[in-house]
């Protein structure tokens, strides 16, 4: 079996790789973000919109569609990244701090005239809290 290569896009951080080798190995990672690039996110037969999100139907199940795995049917897709897909948790953000009444530029930002935090607010900080927005 001879090699080639090819450039192909990160699908987790759309950097251009260039010059991957074909057939792409299972361990193959970016070198900018350090993603698996043998997923099913990175192949031409993915498609979102499916419910098993694989185009080939002779493909078996992969659960995680963002790590490493051993699909015979892999090919991959050179530009797989969807900036749409990356704002996503952007969206979920915006959507939460809206429906607690902020702005994101302001999102747990203390107001200056702060007021004992009411139980509400306790709540809304700990959320921050468990989902990283210290």
């Amino acid at each position: 079996m001879s090699s080639r290569s090819i450039d192909i896009q990160c699908w987790h951080c759309g950097v251009t790789l260039a010059g991957v080798l074909l057939p792409l190995s299972r361990f193959e990672e970016c070198s900018s973000c350090n993603s698996d690039l043998h997923t099913c996110r990175a192949c031409k037969f993915y498609s979102a919109t499916l419910t098993s999100t694989c185009n080939e139907d002779r493909a078996d199940f992969v659960l995680e569609k963002e790590k490493a795995n051993f699909c015979d049917f892999f090919t991959p897709n050179p530009s797989p990244f969807n900036e749409l897909g990356k704002t996503k948790q952007e969206d979920a953000r915006a959507k939460l701090a809206e429906l607690f009444g902020e702005t994101e530029e302001n999102a747990g930002e203390p107001s200056p005239t702060a007021k004992p935090l009411s139980e509400a607010d306790k709540a809304l900080a700990e959320l921050k809290r468990l989902f990283g927005d210290d």
